[in-house]
């Protein structure tokens, strides 16, 4: 078992699905930070999604039993 991943990120993948490199880094990648950022948006987005239908069903329960709404 390896102790160490290989940090070559394009392995075997063809020439023109590799970022092209600039002078410090690759051009036109994602930053991680980024990429952090829009999974948490998901993660809120989808509970906050959630969170509506709960409510949502819960008023129209309320309605069709007769409690007000």
């Amino acid at each position: 078992m390896r102790v160490f991943t290989n940090l070559d990120l394009n392995g075997t993948a063809p020439l023109r699905t590799q970022p092209e490199l600039g002078e410090w880094a690759a051009r036109g990648v994602v930053p991680t930070r980024r990429k952090r950022r829009a999974r948490w948006l998901w993660v809120i987005g989808f509970v906050l999604i959630i969170v509506v239908l709960f409510l949502f069903g819960h008023w129209v329960y309320g309605i069709v039993m007769g409690s007000g709404g």
